[in-house]
């Protein structure tokens, strides 16, 4: 009798080896981002996952051989994807490894010199913070262990807390993922350049490690990093870096500061998928921004506090884009909106779907049905701003930081899914820099501003960001298997409690030994929080101004992309060029802009699909043996080549 064939689907085995895996993980992505550098969560592909399916699939290649029946099928590598992947996202630097950095900060740091205990003590809650200095000393000090009744039950109650939080934002972001996929994947057809490589790997039948030049470019990018980390142990071993710098001396060209041309393989290998305009967007909004610098310069604008106020008009260009997102999505979330009141809501004649039949409903393989994702992102949002408001927000700011904050994920998900840079970040263009500059320290108050400090975590920099991996996981569902994604959205909460509490394990069980790790994340916000209650202030009228000028361009760029289709301007690529991590990709991002264009205008399309393994290769080469050579620095405890600064 012939074998039955294995369903293509989620089973119990996968969802145990992902919970296996999480733990290590963790450890992992803590160690390479607090003590040896190199975080992993601080890309928009996460290394360490990366290589963890790499590893699986070559024991699933051997697994084929010797009994094909027991070799893991895609929907099961997929699962594990997801889960490791917002598990590292809950757990990354940006978030939970900052985060634990603030808990006790307030009060070991506090001194009669400070004040801080007559400023702030009374608003900070004790039930998501550790007071206790005893159990503190330890932590600060290090050389000890985490592993005593004291300790445990004194941080058990703060972890659950957060734990409980992290989880519930989990659960209101896959209730808007839920809303907006159909429109971003189906209707929109937004094309996810950054997981082309998962998907590729997971995909049934695929042929993607049969080619080439995938083994061309892994081959190149591994032997670099191979290389560069044994110039780490012997200096003589020649480092093969290529990086520049460019440093203008004379005004008003000093104002740009220092432009590094710095490429990264990886990134060259990401920005091959981005599209075309936008890719051309990137670095030329990079330059865009020096433009204003030296513009300012020579007009003496240069003497105004903050000109020319990036912050300020990055975050009031990432509200328009949240706002067009939701304006230009307007038709379909009135068909969710109907759902309330039928079954069997009809496509819409002029939303193009052709992957749905006529007369059927637009709910049709959906993590949730409609209601309930409305129900749930609605309670949801409640007991957000209630939480807030329990640990000692006033109301108005609470729901008004919610809201804010959840505009940003939007924003966050979508830039992934239509622009797909290696790497974004909005530092201090959070929810609570937009509210510091609308309204002013002294009418947020001292109360909310001190929960607002210990949610430092995961309003820094938003790198490891949870909302987008859960979309993107969707897509890879949808596009490679056919079981519904209702199966994978309880395991896509339940890896975000699992990485919280893993993550949170490993930091205190690090902290314990080797001292509180980069404490200085914590004096980062606490020092703001000084701050603002020494010196309150009112609305920062410049920097509102300026925000609304950033508002208007991106405003003005989404109307004349409307207009004029083929115009190069993106506007979501308008206040990345002002971030931190592009001053680092600028360069290879161009590169691989440069590449991509010389070979669609002269060779056409067919050599653009062709070099796609080549571009894949380099990303994951430099995913696995740059893995590798990290794995081999936290068991020898050594320092090693990071190809991610």
């Amino acid at each position: 009798m012939a074998e039955q064939p294995v369903k293509n689907t989620i089973t119990w085995r996968c969802v145990i080896l992902a919970l296996v895996l999480i733990p290590p993980n963790a450890y992992w992505s803590v160690h390479r981002g607090l003590i040896w550098g190199g975080p992993p969560a601080t890309l928009s592909l996460f290394y360490n996952v990366v290589f963890t399916l790499f590893v699986l699939m070559l024991i699933n290649l051997l697994i084929q051989k010797l009994v094909p029946s027991q070799a893991l099928q895609p929907a099961e590598l997929i699962t594990i994807y997801v889960m490791l992947s917002l598990a590292s996202a809950v757990g990354g630097f940006d978030t939970i490894q900052v985060l634990m950095q603030v808990l006790g900060h307030p009060f070991w740091f506090a001194t009669p010199e400070n004040e801080w205990q007559t400023l702030f003590w009374r608003y900070i809650p004790r039930w998501l913070t550790v007071s206790d200095t005893v159990v503190l000393e330890k932590y600060y000090s290090g050389d000890s262990t985490f592993y005593t009744a004291s300790r445990i039950s004194t941080w058990i109650k703060p972890v659950f807390w957060w734990t409980f939080l992290f989880t519930l934002m989990g659960w209101v972001m896959l209730c808007i993922n839920v809303l907006i996929r159909k429109q971003w994947t189906e209707y929109e057809k937004l094309t996810y350049p950054i997981i082309q490589l998962p998907m590729e790997m997971t995909g049934t039948g695929s042929r993607i490690f049969s080619h080439k030049l995938l083994w061309l470019g892994f081959g190149i990018v591994g032997v670099i990093n191979i290389i560069n980390t044994l110039h780490q142990f012997n200096p003589v071993v020649p480092e093969i870096l290529i990086y520049s710098k460019v440093q203008f001396h004379e005004k008003p060209w000093s104002a740009m500061g220092q432009i590094r041309l710095r490429l990264f393989p990886f990134a060259v290998g990401l920005a091959y998928f981005i599209p075309l305009d936008l890719a051309f967007s990137c670095w030329f909004f990079f330059f865009v921004w020096h433009l204003q610098s030296i513009l300012g310069a020579a007009a003496g604008w240069q003497n105004l506090p903050g000109f020319p106020y990036r912050e300020a008009q990055s975050s009031g260009a990432y509200l328009c884009i949240g706002l067009m997102v939701l304006w230009f999505s307007r038709r379909h979330l009135q068909q969710v909106m109907l759902s309330w009141y039928t079954a069997d809501v009809k496509i819409d004649a002029d939303l193009p779907d052709s992957s749905v039949p006529a007369g059927k409903s637009i709910e049709r393989r959906e993590p949730m049905s409609y209601p309930v994702a409305q129900i749930g992102f609605w309670l949801g949002t409640l007991a957000l701003v209630l939480f807030s408001y329990q640990a000692g927000m006033s109301p108005w700011v609470a729901a008004t930081f919610t809201g804010l904050y959840l505009l940003l994920s939007l924003v966050v998900t979508r830039l992934r899914a239509e622009l797909g840079h290696p790497a974004h970040e909005l530092y201090w263009r959070g929810p609570d820099a937009i509210m510091l500059t609308a309204f002013g320290s002294k009418r947020i108050g001292t109360p909310s501003l001190s929960v607002i400090s210990l949610y430092w975590g995961f309003t820094r920099a938003q790198r490891g960001h949870m909302m987008p991996h859960q979309l993107e996981g969707f897509k890879m569902t949808d596009t490679q298997t056919v079981f519904p994604l209702k199966w994978l959205s309880g395991l896509m909460i339940f890896s975000i409690a699992v990485g919280t509490v893993a993550s949170f394990w490993v930091l205190l069980d690090a902290s314990y030994q080797l001292g509180a790790l980069r404490a200085r994340w914590g004096a980062e916000s606490l020092q703001r929080l000084d701050h603002w209650a020494n010196f309150p202030s009112g609305t920062d009228i410049p920097a509102t101004i300026f925000m609304g000028v950033g508002f208007f361009i991106t405003l003005v760029l989404t109307v004349l992309r409307r207009w004029w289709i083929w115009l190069p301007l993106h506007p979501v690529a308008y206040p990345l060029g002002n971030s931190f991590t592009l001053k680092w990709l600028w360069f290879s991002i161009g590169i691989s802009w440069l590449v991509k264009w010389l070979v669609l205008k002269h060779a056409g399309l067919g050599l653009y699909r062709k070099m796609i393994p080549l571009f894949l290769g380099l990303i994951l080469g430099e995913f696995v043996v740059g893995g590798a050579c990290t794995i081999v620095g936290l068991i020898f405890q050594v320092p090693v080549y990071v190809f991610w600064h």
